[in-house]
């Protein structure tokens, strides 16, 4: 781990609300926000794309970027990550940038509901919203409905994966699914869960708190509707591609789904960055294999 990093974790570590008691949800929310303003100014950079533009999909909102107004474009639906609780289009701004001049596509942010204020299955009925409105409007800016990745960054990650299953169930074809960090597993009790819970900026305290937001009732942990690791079937789903980070509670999370999708059968590609913590993917420039990552996926998605 590199001096960056090791001066990210100082930071964190004296700043992280979910080991104090009492925070309420909009102090966090600020002090996120705050966070991922400064640590895109440290470690990221703004990439320019020609057009932006924040718009509705049936109630959700969202934004659009594009990079060209070539037509038939892919189109790179992203669900951004935050525990189901934090962040939005702003803190995920950068990373979509990124996407879309780095594949030439269309890249749909999404601004699912949020816990504790919505709680499961808000996001995910939202996240479903975005790709129905997708595959019915694309077209008017420039993209192709029958050309659609699904991808997101840990509890985006689940977004993804659970809509992966959710677009196999009703139908709809997908290109792809990119699994960022994601979280799989409601039981969160994967060996990474204690081996990384504690000293790398996302704490399993920190998961714990987020899972009670979103899903109050411990009965909906696992369902497979928000814990795609129990779906009874999980042959035929979009080429995948899991990335997870070292030190990060949820590697395994990644890993195990990885060798759960290969074993069934699909195309599955999978990478550990060494070094490298939870939210890597927000302050790519804090290590060479964070821009790495967002190479790696570039590569995997011209062969799909």
């Amino acid at each position: 781990m590199n001096w960056k990093l090791r001066l990210v974790l100082f930071f964190t570590n004296f700043n992280n609300p979910t080991e104090g008691e009492g925070i309420s949800v909009p102090a966090w929310r600020r002090k996120a926000n705050m966070s991922a303003r400064l640590g895109a100014l440290l470690y990221d950079r703004k990439t320019p794309v020609t057009f932006v533009q924040d718009a509705t999909a049936d109630g959700v909102p969202i934004r659009i970027y594009r990079n060209s107004t070539a037509a038939a474009q892919r189109v790179v639906i992203y669900y951004h990550g935050g525990g189901f609780a934090l962040y939005g289009l702003d803190s995920h701004d950068y990373v979509c940038r990124r996407i879309c001049a780095m594949n030439d596509c269309v890249v749909i942010s999404v601004d699912y509901r949020l816990a504790p204020e919505h709680f499961f299955p808000a996001a995910h009925e939202d996240a479903f919203t975005a790709i129905k409105w997708v595959r019915a409007h694309i077209a008017n800016y420039n993209g192709d409905p029958d050309n659609l990745v699904v991808m997101g960054d840990s509890a985006g990650g689940n977004l993804a994966a659970c809509m992966a299953h959710k677009c196999k169930k009703e139908g709809i074809p997908l290109r792809a699914q990119v699994l960022v960090y994601p979280w799989i597993d409601g039981k969160l009790q994967h060996p990474s869960m204690q081996r990384n819970g504690k000293g790398y900026m996302l704490t399993a305290h920190a998961v714990r708190w987020f899972q009670q937001q979103y899903t109050p009732d411990p009965a909906l942990y696992c369902v497979p509707e928000v814990s795609p690791c129990y779906e009874a079937e999980h042959t035929g789903l979009a080429p995948a591609f899991i990335l997870t980070a070292e030190f990060d509670p949820l590697l395994d999370d990644g890993r195990y789904y990885y060798e759960q999708l290969k074993a069934a059968g699909n195309k599955a590609t999978y990478k550990e960055y060494k070094g490298l913590i939870h939210g890597f993917f927000n302050i790519p420039r804090v290590a060479p294999q964070g821009m790495e990552a967002f190479r790696d996926i570039r590569d995997f998605l011209k062969t799909v």
